[in-house]
C-alpha cells in the first residue's frame, strides 16, 4: 500500500509515463505508474477529477483548476474537454451544447439536437459524438463537426436508451444500449474504407452494463462496469471476445468502477463498500488481456474520495470519413 508524503504541494507537469492521481485526506496526490514514487499535487483535494488532454489542468464540477488558479464555469449537466489541447470546455445541458474558451471566456453555441444527453469529442478535435434526439424526431448516436454541423446518425437501437459514448484507440465509436428488460449491450460502430457505416456491431452482450471505457493506448482494450464490477473486453480480428475477471477476494463484495488507463496494460479501478459512494480503495489492474493472460490486481491506497489517471493523450486515431464531411480545424 502506498505511503503518502508530507511537505509542500505543486501541480507541476505530468510525468511522461503517466501517474495515478488520488484525493486523500484533503490533498491531491500523484502516484507514478509503477507506484514507485508519490508527490503532493494540491493542498485542496477536489471532489471530482478529470484531467485535460495535455494533463496540466483538471475539471472538478463546474470549475477548472489550473496551475495559476481556478476558472468558474456556468452550470451544466455535464462537462467535456475539447481535444486535443483542452483550451476549451464543452458544457452540456438537455437543450444546449456550448464551448467555453478558457483564456477569454468566449462562448460558442454548437447545439444541433433538440435534446442532448452527452457528448464525446474525437481525440483529433475535429468532430464529436452526441447522444440525443434530432429536431426531426430521430434518436440515437450522432456524429458532427466540432461546430455542430453536418450531423450524421451513426447508430440507433430501437427501444433502447443509449449511453456512455466514447472512442476506441483505433477511432471507432462505442456505446452502451440499455433495454427495458434490464439487459444491455456494448456496441462498436464499424466504418468501411469507403466511408460507409457497417454497424453498429455488437462488441459485447452482457446484463447490466452501465459504462464503457476504451483505452486510448491500445485499440483492443475496453473496460466496462457490469453490475458494479469491473470487466474487460478484448476485440480480436474484428470480433469481440469477452475476457472475464475473477476478482480478488476483497473486491468480490464491493462496488467497483474502472477509472482510466495509464497505458496499454494498467487500469485504475476504484472499489467502494456496498451501498457507499466514498471513500474507497484505489487498485491497479495490470495484464496483457489478449488472448487472456493472467493479470494482477494490486491495492494502491485507501480512503480515496476522487481518482483519475493523469497522462497526456497519445497521438489521435484517424477521423472517420463519412459522406461529404470536410474536416474542420481542431477546436
Amino acid at each position: 500500500m502506498t505511503t503518502l508524503p508530507n511537505g509542500t504541494c505543486d501541480l507541476g507537469r505530468p510525468l511522461p509515463e503517466g501517474e495515478f492521481t488520488v484525493a486523500v485526506a484533503g490533498r491531491l496526490y500523484g502516484v507514478s505508474a509503477d507506484a514507485g514514487s508519490v508527490r503532493c499535487l494540491l493542498d485542496d483535494a477536489p471532489l471530482e477529477l478529470s484531467w485535460s488532454p495535455v494533463a496540466t489542468s483538471f475539471l472538478s464540477g463546474n470549475r477548472v483548476i489550473t496551475p495559476s488558479g481556478e476558472i468558474p464555469l456556468d452550470a451544466a449537466t455535464s462537462y467535456e474537454w475539447t481535444q486535443p489541447t483542452g483550451q476549451k470546455v464543452v458544457l452540456v445541458t438537455p437543450g444546449s451544447v456550448t464551448k467555453r474558451t478558457l483564456d477569454d471566456g468566449s462562448i460558442e453555441d454548437i447545439t444541433f439536437l433538440d435534446v442532448t444527453d452527452e457528448v464525446a469529442y474525437h481525440p483529433a478535435g475535429t468532430h464529436l459524438l452526441a447522444i440525443g434526439s434530432h429536431p426531426d424526431g430521430r434518436y440515437g448516436l450522432w456524429f458532427a463537426t466540432n461546430a455542430g454541423a453536418d450531423e450524421t446518425l451513426f447508430a440507433a437501437d430501437e427501444g433502447a436508451v443509449l449511453a456512455s459514448a466514447a472512442w476506441t484507440g483505433s477511432g471507432e465509436p462505442v456505446f452502451v444500449a440499455r433495454h427495458d428488460d434490464a439487459h444491455s449491450h456494448i456496441h462498436r460502430v464499424e466504418i468501411s474504407e469507403s466511408g460507409t457505416l457497417e454497424g453498429p456491431s455488437i462488441v459485447d452482450s452482457e446484463n447490466h452494463l452501465d459504462m464503457v471505457l476504451p483505452s486510448a493506448h491500445d485499440p483492443l482494450l475496453i473496460a466496462y462496469r457490469e453490475s458494479g464490477a469491473p470487466g474487460l473486453g478484448c476485440v480480436e480480428g474484428g470480433h469481440a471476445r469477452v475476457v472475464g475477471i475473477d476478482l480478488p477476494e476483497p473486491l468480490v463484495s464491493m462496488t467497483s468502477v474502472p477509472v482510466g488507463w495509464v497505458d496499454g496494460e494498467r487500469l485504475l479501478v476504484m472499489s467502494y463498500p456496498a451501498g457507499c459512494a466514498e471513500p474507497g480503495r484505489a487498485w491497479v489492474f495490470s495484464a496483457g488481456f489478449c488472448p487472456g493472460s493472467e493479470y494482477g490486481a494490486v491495492p494502491l491506497i485507501d480512503d480515496v474520495t476522487a481518482a483519475a489517471v493523469r497522462i497526456p493523450s497519445p497521438p489521435p486515431p484517424p477521423v472517420p470519413e463519412v459522406g461529404s464531411i470536410i474536416d474542420p480545424a481542431p477546436a
